[in-house]
């Protein structure tokens, strides 16, 4: 089963440098097409689509089967031999999507899951990034179960339209979190810039465990939320205990120059940049929010003993995509006796 999950990426990773390739995959079997459209058109429920890298525009926007898709990921430092695979389009994945998975592709557009009256269920997004809008549903009625989980993503703003039950962890985010219902956040970092209803905003019920907040603002139209060893750089969203919100060992008043140990390269904290370092600056410090003691470390406050944010739990934020990864290839301009020299460098990641 191992090789034949590896070979076919491996294989559009050496063909990427002529004419683009998509190899769609079910079971033992593999098929090649030249287009995108093509081979999302072929490909039948459960196949695995691997993409490889470039920038590849969508015909047909709407997506109504569960696909598995496979890019070469997106952090430009990583995929220097490849290119990232970015996909162009504003794409609408529809309610027979449930089941899908996605890794390792830049979304340059806004994503929006399921159609009236057919949630997207148990959707799983890994090592991508959306750079507008994640809209999890396509209604905003009842708080349907969605199971939907995003693990080391980069993304923009998310709108599960009270949907419940989804995971958001290990991620970079960018943008307003809104209308999710009984969904756990852990280990986030949550830059969010100003704007007018806040960094959370309705939904409620929800669980923030050790996240970092870059927050501008707090909570809007949201209650009943627990917020546990969360680091922020100002003071608390809420006013225990005269909200429903409530929580304890978070840390606050740190500081958004403070936080992390490099974001230089971007013009404020809310600003995502690839050569910015979002590890904890281990030199800064904040207050507790029970007791008030000051000058307390960020380092080792999480409640696995961890950090806080991307960095922490015993499997932290990594860039590239699970599936084997080019690091390196040097293919010579003309054969020698009948020889081609290529040298390919590929790189699999534990997990």
């Amino acid at each position: 089963m191992k090789n034949i999950i590896i070979l076919p990426f491996l294989f559009l990773g050496l063909i990427s440098w002529g004419q683009a390739q998509f190899v769609v995959q079910n079971g033992a079997k593999t098929e090649v097409y030249n287009n995108i459209n093509t081979a999302i058109t072929n490909a039948v429920a459960g196949d695995t689509l691997y993409l490889p890298g470039g920038g590849f525009t969508i015909s047909n926007t709407t997506i109504d089967k569960t696909l598995h898709w496979v890019g070469h990921g997106h952090y430009p430092a990583e995929t220097g031999a490849t290119m990232q695979t970015r996909l162009n389009s504003a794409l609408n994945f529809t309610g027979n999507c449930d089941n899908s998975s996605f890794e390792g592709i830049f979304f340059t557009s806004t994503l929006n899951f399921g159609s009236s009256g057919d949630e997207a269920l148990n959707i799983k997004m890994k090592r991508c990034r959306i750079l507008y809008d994640l809209v999890l549903r396509a209604s905003s009625t009842g708080n349907p179960d969605l199971n939907f989980q995003l693990s080391e993503c980069v993304t923009g703003p998310l709108n599960a339209n009270n949907g419940s039950n989804c995971l958001i962890e290990k991620s970079l985010i960018f943008g307003q979190i809104s209308n999710f219902v009984q969904a756990l956040f852990s280990h986030n970092t949550i830059n969010v810039g100003a704007v007018s209803n806040r960094v959370i905003n309705y939904g409620g019920g929800n669980t923030f465990n050790d996240n970092v907040f870059g927050n501008e603002w707090g909570l809007h139209g949201t209650s009943s939320n627990t917020f546990n060893n969360n680091i922020f750089q100002s003071s608390l969203p809420f006013t225990p205990p005269a909200d429903s919100n409530g929580g304890s060992n978070n840390i606050i008043n740190v500081g958004g120059s403070n936080m992390f140990t490099d974001i230089s390269h971007s013009t404020n904290i809310y600003t995502f940049s690839y050569d910015n370092d979002y590890h904890l600056n281990p030199a800064s410090t904040g207050t507790t929010q029970d007791g008030g003691t000051t000058g307390v470390s960020i380092i080792g406050t999480a409640s696995d003993g961890t950090n806080a944010g991307i960095y922490g739990t015993i499997v932290p934020y990594k860039t590239i995509p699970y599936y084997p990864h080019i690091n390196t290839a040097v293919i010579a301009n003309e054969a020698v006796n009948d020889q081609l020299d290529v040298n390919i460098n590929a790189e699999a990641q534990s997990r």
